[in-house]
């Protein structure tokens, strides 16, 4: 499933004449724990598992960028709502983007039932 995610964000990356990403399990990981965190609080924000900067900084990336969503059950309906979202697009079409981590939370008690984060990063 982690390199179907990336195979769909290259597509998107592909038809602005971008280079593909591939999967990272590192970016994955700092993805899964912020879907947790917002699953776990019920609020779609960037902050509730620390801030993005704090997060990634273990990375040693020099330029990484984070899109969150929630409320959508599949990974297409996500992508379609990131890449009509100025700031969202803007992320999946950073330049010079090599990797990248998906993941996604339930929460059946929330409202939104889906939670959503991706890393993506030189």
């Amino acid at each position: 499933m982690a390199a179907d995610y990336a195979s769909q964000i290259s597509a998107f990356r592909r038809a602005h004449k971008l280079s593909v990403v591939t999967y990272d399990g590192r970016l994955e990981a700092v993805a899964l724990a912020q879907a947790r965190a917002m699953s776990t609080s019920g609020k779609v924000s960037h902050d509730v598992g620390g801030p993005f900067s704090l997060r990634v900084a273990k990375l040693r990336k020099s330029r990484a960028a984070e899109n969150i969503a929630a409320g959508f059950l599949t990974f297409p309906e996500t992508l379609k709502q990131w890449e009509e979202s100025p700031g969202h697009r803007a992320n999946l079409l950073m330049p010079g983007a090599r990797k990248v981590g998906v993941a996604s939370v339930t929460n059946p008690k929330s409202p939104y039932r889906m939670f959503w984060a991706m890393v993506i990063s030189d």
